[in-house]
C-alpha cells in the first residue's frame, strides 16, 4: 500500500503552508522524510560514490532525518535507513520477510515496502529514483 507524494503535495505541506523552493536533485535516490503531512527532511543519495545531502525543511531537531548532524556519512544514512525498518534480530524475521516478499534482509527494499513506517511513530519516507 504505497501512498504517492507529489512534489506539488510536499511544497503544501510545510507548516507554514509557504511554497518552498526544493533543493536540484543531482543524484541518482532521493527520499522525503515525512512527519504526517509534513515534510522534514529530503535526503539525496548517490549509492555509487557513497555520498549523502540532507536539506532541512524544520527546525526541530526531533523530527530532522539525522538530528543535529548537518552533513551525515553514507554509515550514518545506513543507520538511518536500518532505523526505520523491523529489527534484524527480531523473532520470526523470515516469515516478515515473505509476507513482503523480500528474499532478505534489506532495509532498503524493506523501506520500499512499507514507506519506513513504524508502529511507535508518524514518520514515514517516500523514495523517488
Amino acid at each position: 500500500m504505497k501512498e504517492s507524494v507529489k512534489i506539488e503535495d510536499l511544497q503544501k505541506c510545510l507548516q507554514t503552508g509557504e511554497k518552498v523552493e526544493l533543493p536540484e536533485r543531482t543524484t541518482p535516490l532521493r527520499l522525503y522524510y515525512i512527519f504526517r503531512d509534513q515534510l522534514c527532511s529530503i535526503i539525496d543519495v548517490d549509492e555509487k560514490d557513497r555520498e549523502v545531502q540532507v536539506t532541512n525543511y524544520t527546525g526541530n531537531i526531533l523530527k530532522k532525518a539525522f538530528g543535529i548532524v548537518e552533513k551525515p556519512t553514507y554509515e550514518q544514512y545506513e543507520e538511518f535507513l536500518e532505523s526505520r525498518c523491523f529489527p534484524r534480530t527480531r523473532d520470526k524475521m523470515k516469515l516478515v520477510l515473505r509476507e513482503l516478499e523480500l528474499p532478505f534482509y534489506d532495509p532498503f527494499m524493506i523501506i520500499e515496502k512499507t514507506n519506513g513506517r513504524m508502529a511507535e511513530d508518524d514518520f514515514w519516507l517516500q523514495i523517488e529514483r
